[in-house]
């Protein structure tokens, strides 16, 4: 009986153990900056004054002309002897799983020496499962692709963050990133902890709709996008101190990164994007040039081409052999829906138009969690009419304008495959 007790006693004890170390976990401790393996390979070419590519990968924070350009600004002060370029793949909403989609595209293919990565926003609703999937992915694609190249994460912030990060934590989608950058030796910057420390002094206004409110500076007039003459500098401050503190005091040979093994086993570590007119289209898709096209030429950069449909029953047809799939898209005011059939049954009908849709904008969709192996893939165009007004939260502008969003289109610029791509 006694050595029942005792045994009960001492799992009680290590179980209690395993959720207080379960629950630091989870509620990592907020800092500025950890430099972890740091950016050697990054110092030595600037240092010797070599050609320096630096990729930013990211949303619409990284998008602005805010901390994207003060960095490379800074990088050419502070390293004169250096000749640095820029690769700006930020697009706004996007989120590091279609990062990792698009990462050989936008990314790669420029063979960047040091690259950001800036999601903790825009994966803020997104599983931590997922997020770690989508990030190690992006990461080991890098890391394939060149064992030299520099990574650097970097953690934005928004209002939904600060009570979190006032408590000295991590927002979610930042402890997610922490664990792949503890894992392979990442520095992360956390633009969020000076944000949260200026608020809780009374230094800094979160958010307001003018830049200064009675002598202290407004972070932002939506409690996402800084201000650059305000967040943005902070951020920028910020990631200066950060790079000062990893400096070395003279440049050495270049240091080939490890690739350890993978946190997750379903990495998207073979993605691609196909060409819309790549893949086989029936005849009533038209193909539209978007540099060709002023209503378009913005989106142009990333969708140089797409396929519009404009009644419903077209088709676009695909077979690859892999676990995941999706489009890259452009929605707005006059779209429709589609339909995806998988493997000759009828998965989902996917709306193109939603609640932000007052203006045209890049969009994707990205299906997993399919059995690794061949699939036939169909998506079908859906241009029937439906409730726009329900949807939209600027019911205005439908009332205004009802001609723009009569049409119900679709227009694709590209489809997304993790694994290899059938004939």
């Amino acid at each position: 009986m006694i050595r029942t007790i005792v045994l009960t006693f001492l799992c009680l004890i290590h179980m209690n153990q395993f959720v207080v170390a379960q629950i630091a976990e989870e509620n990592k401790e907020c800092k500025e900056f950890s430099v972890r393996n740091g950016l050697p390979n990054f110092f030595s070419k600037a240092m010797l004054g070599d050609s320096v590519k630096v990729a930013y990968l990211g949303g619409s924070i990284t998008k602005q002309e805010g901390w994207r350009v003060y960095s490379r600004n800074w990088f050419k002060e502070r390293f004169p002897q250096a000749k640095f370029s820029e690769v700006n793949a930020a697009i706004n909403g996007t989120g590091s799983d279609f990062g990792a989609f698009r990462l050989k595209e936008h990314v790669l293919k420029y063979k960047p020496d040091l690259v950001f990565i800036e999601f903790a926003v825009n994966d803020s609703k997104t599983d931590s499962t997922k997020i770690i999937r989508s990030i190690e992915s992006i990461v080991r694609q890098i890391r394939q692709a060149n064992p030299y190249t520099a990574i650097c994460f970097v953690y934005t912030i928004k209002a939904d963050f600060l009570k979190t990060e006032q408590k000295g934590l991590l927002p979610n989608s930042a402890l997610q990133m922490e664990k792949v950058a503890d894992h392979y030796g990442i520095p992360s910057i956390n633009f969020g902890f000076e944000i949260a420390r200026m608020v809780n002094n009374q230094r800094l206004i979160m958010t307001a709709d003018v830049k200064e409110q009675n002598g202290v500076k407004v972070f932002s007039p939506d409690g996402v996008h800084p201000y650059p003459e305000t967040g943005h500098i902070i951020y920028q401050n910020v990631l200066q101190r950060s790079f000062e503190k990893m400096i070395p005091t003279k440049a050495n040979a270049l240091i080939k990164s490890k690739l350890p093994k993978p946190m997750v086993s379903d990495c998207y570590v073979h993605t691609q994007m196909v060409d819309i007119k790549d893949v086989t289209l029936s005849p009533n898709w038209e193909l539209m040039d978007l540099k060709e096209n002023s209503s378009f030429s913005e989106l142009g950069n990333f969708l140089p081409f797409v396929g519009k449909a404009g009644k419903s029953g077209e088709t676009i047809a695909i077979r690859f052999k892999g676990h995941a799939f999706g489009f890259f898209d452009i929605m707005g005011p006059d779209l429709g829906r589609i339909i995806v059939e998988i493997d000759g049954v009828v998965k989902d009908t996917i709306y193109r138009f939603d609640s932000y849709c007052t203006y045209r904008r890049m969009g994707y969709t990205i299906i997993d969690g399919l059995e690794d192996k061949k699939h036939t893939v169909v998506f079908r165009s859906l241009c029937e009419p439906f409730d726009k007004t329900a949807i939209l939260s600027n019911k205005e502008k439908i009332a205004k304008t009802p001609e723009d969003y009569k049409p119900n289109n679709l227009y694709i610029g590209k489809i997304l495959v993790e694994g290899k791509l059938l004939k």
